[in-house]
């Protein structure tokens, strides 16, 4: 039997689209032990996964903060012994960790950020470029596996505590943490008017930051929609993002969630852009975007439009997002 380490230390996104990886090499070698280090925070994500033998929570801001703490790890893990170690990361961090643990073999994901930088900087717009999951499928690659079709996946664990509407719901996550991938709160209400006209039921999701906002949008719409921002843990949020018909969303983790999850997304771009390599992949799916020579300005996003016009999302109406929604659901 094989066993194999995979190292994600990013964030929500990141771990979400690195389970491609873990289906590609349960696909190929189903007795092969694989197992997965990423941050403790983020480690709910995998809850019941059934393809991971183990899990090994970084836990970044406690017993693991600094160079004593990443040494604390790596002896924890000191005695375990690996025919692959893929490193999907690769920062000083895991790098350090890969080197220090034992593998017949080492492998590095390259992590291409100069060409999303490239981006920024306005060149190459034109061009296609590989997406983030078909790069961590060449890493896995390089340790002899080629399912080059698979997707990321998650699997969710039923939650009876959680009241949700009966008949299908609509799910929205209003939320980023960079303030210039949020669309406004004003537009959300809006188009949640426009969904519940049409008789769809509305769950917003989002972490403790997002309550407020989501209640602001609640408000403002005159709708019954229910707000469980802070209420659940990834875990949760899974299986609730698993239920609904159709998340719209702005570009965040709740994104790659959702599709892992079975569920396609109306995804909301502003700042950021798909030949980032992150967009949703599900053929059900939408991005929601304007076409603008100053896209894209970030990496990740910023706390202000660089402009000052913020027109990537003040140019996408209700009425925008509500025809995409209507094709999504069609499909």
């Amino acid at each position: 039997m094989k066993k194999y380490l995979l190292i994600r230390l990013g964030a929500i996104g990141d771990i979400v689209l690195a389970t491609a990886a873990i289906e590609a090499i349960s696909q190929a070698e189903p007795d092969s032990q694989i197992d997965l280090v990423c941050k403790a925070r983020f480690a709910g994500l995998l809850k019941g996964h059934p393809k991971l033998a183990n899990i090994y929570g970084f836990d970044e801001a406690g017993r693991h903060k600094g160079l004593r703490g990443l040494l604390l790890f790596i002896h924890e893990l000191s005695a375990n012994k690996y025919n692959f170690i893929i490193d999907l990361q690769n920062n000083p961090r895991s790098r350090m960790i890969t080197l220090c643990l034992n593998a017949g073999k080492k492998i590095h994901w390259p992590k291409d950020t100069w060409r999303r930088r490239m981006l920024v900087w306005g060149q190459g717009r034109g061009k296609t470029y590989k997406t983030v999951i078909q790069r961590y499928l060449a890493a896995v690659e390089k340790a002899g596996i080629k399912q080059p079709e698979v997707k990321p996946k998650l699997y969710p664990v039923a939650d009876d505590s959680i009241k949700l509407p009966q008949g299908g719901f609509i799910a929205i996550a209003p939320g980023a943490h960079w303030p210039t991938k949020r669309w406004p709160a004003e537009n959300y209400s809006k188009l949640i008017s426009n969904l519940v006209n049409r008789e769809s039921e509305i769950v917003i999701v989002g972490d403790k930051n997002d309550r407020a906002i989501a209640e602001e949008i609640i408000k403002a719409s005159g709708a019954n929609a229910i707000n469980l921002c802070g209420q659940l843990d990834l875990a949760q949020l899974i299986y609730v993002l698993s239920k609904a018909k159709l998340l719209v969303t702005n570009d965040t983790g709740a994104m790659h969630i959702a599709e892992a999850a079975g569920t396609p997304v109306a995804a909301i771009f502003g700042p950021t852009v798909k030949q980032f390599g992150f967009a949703p992949w599900r053929p059900g799916s939408r991005v929601i975007e304007t076409e603008l020579d100053c896209r894209p300005c970030a990496l990740h996003g910023s706390k202000k439009c660089p402009k000052g016009h913020f027109d990537c999302m003040n140019l996408l109406s209700a009425d925008n997002v509500m025809g995409e929604i209507e094709k999504a659901l069609n499909t």
